[in-house]
């Protein structure tokens, strides 16, 4: 593994965090390029974007204060030591989700449906790349194997081999991208049709899509193999909870575009 990417003077640059720097650009970008597909305002959608990215990196770090909040507890002085901890999905998604939500509702110009559909596939984008940034940092490991997957980490023993549960999920999420992009191709012009309201697909699906993809790999993870999923349910608590809320608001986006068409 490479955690350390080169070195300024004494400041240490880490491979993680290019990566993920690297991943979220390339997201960024291609989420803009988008805006024109789903005719969206691109200064007032621009603006939301980069406020909803603010939301997405406290979310992202805030998730990490609160799944390890026994560790900042002892060591408060951890809290400002960004080398300490990492960056959760799930805290980024729901920091980028609900302020765009909240900022959209005071805008009149910017679809928060549509908005969703346009950051859906570069969200799960910079996941597939973001994950090679924990590959190479040697984080977010797997439970040992003898499949022939198998990977070793430096920390472990020679003859020790783990699932390289990173590239799970960055494998896992790239076929996201193109089921997403997929859908996409055939729902724009049954969208176009419908007129003037808009019923989000792309959004919903993401979230289904990422969260079972979240549970069918955390069984390999190194802290959460399966029979002891029970005991650290709680930290995935709000993908559970978000999932029947994806699966609704999916349903009714097709009932409404198939009873919008068929009229």
């Amino acid at each position: 593994m490479y955690p350390t990417l080169f070195y300024i003077g004494s400041f240490r640059v880490d491979t993680y965090s290019v990566v993920w720097f690297i991943a979220l650009s390339i997201a960024i970008i291609w989420a803009i390029k988008r805006l024109e597909i789903y005719e969206l305002d691109e200064y007032e959608a621009r603006r939301i974007m980069a406020i909803s990215f603010l939301f997405m990196l406290l979310g992202a770090r805030s998730y990490e204060y609160i799944a390890n909040w026994k560790i900042y507890v002892e060591h408060p002085s951890y809290l400002l030591d960004l080398n300490r901890g990492g960056l959760h999905e799930f805290g980024a998604v729901a920091g980028a989700f609900l302020s765009a939500l909240i900022l959209c509702a005071f805008n009149k110009k910017i679809s928060f449906a549509k908005l969703c559909d346009t950051a859906a596939p570069p969200a799960m984008l910079a996941i597939a790349i973001g994950r090679w940034g924990c590959f190479l940092n040697g984080c977010c490991v797997g439970l040992p194997t003898k499949f022939f997957t198998g990977v070793h980490f430096p920390r472990d023993h020679a003859n020790l081999f783990r699932h390289p549960v990173q590239i799970y999920y960055s494998v896992i999420a790239s076929v996201i991208v193109i089921i997403l992009l997929y859908v996409e191709k055939k729902i724009l012009p049954i969208q176009r049709k419908n007129g003037g309201n808009y019923y989000s697909v792309i959004a919903p699906l993401t979230l289904i899509l990422y969260g079972l993809m979240r549970f069918a790999v955390v069984s390999f993870r190194d802290y959460t193999p399966l029979l002891k999923m029970i005991k650290y349910a709680w930290t995935y608590r709000g993908i559970t909870l978000a999932l029947p809320f994806a699966l609704m608001w999916l349903i009714y986006s097709v009932f409404k575009l198939r009873k919008s068409v068929s009229m």
